[in-house]
C-alpha cells in the first residue's frame, strides 16, 4: 500500500458549498474503510488538500471519481501524487 497526495482546486462559482455535505459524507466513509488517512479544506475556501493510502493511482482516481464533488463537476483541478510521510508525528504514525 502507497500514500498519496491529493489537492482539490474549486472552480471559481462557490458550488462546493452546497454539495459539501455530500462530499463531507462520502470521506466519512471512506475513512471508516481505511482509504483516506486524512483531509480538510484550504481556509482560503479554494480547495483542499486528501491524504489516502490505497494499492495504486487508479484506485485513487476511481475513488476521486465517485466523489459527489467530481459529479457536481465543482473542481476545476484534481493533481494526484504518491506521497512519502518521511518526518513528523503523521509520518511516524503511518509507518508504524
Amino acid at each position: 500500500m502507497a500514500y498519496y497526495a491529493v489537492e482539490y482546486l474549486f472552480t471559481p462559482d462557490k458550488r462546493h458549498h452546497e454539495v459539501r455535505p455530500a462530499h463531507r459524507e462520502y470521506l466519512t466513509d471512506l475513512q471508516k474503510a481505511g482509504s483516506l488517512v486524512l483531509s480538510g479544506p484550504l481556509t482560503s475556501d479554494t480547495g483542499g488538500l486528501l491524504i489516502f493510502q490505497a494499492a495504486d493511482e487508479a484506485e485513487i482516481r476511481e475513488l476521486l471519481a465517485a466523489d459527489p464533488y467530481a459529479h457536481a463537476q465543482v473542481l476545476a483541478d484534481t493533481r494526484v501524487q504518491e506521497w512519502n510521510p518521511l518526518l513528523g508525528y503523521l509520518a511516524e504514525h503511518l509507518k508504524g
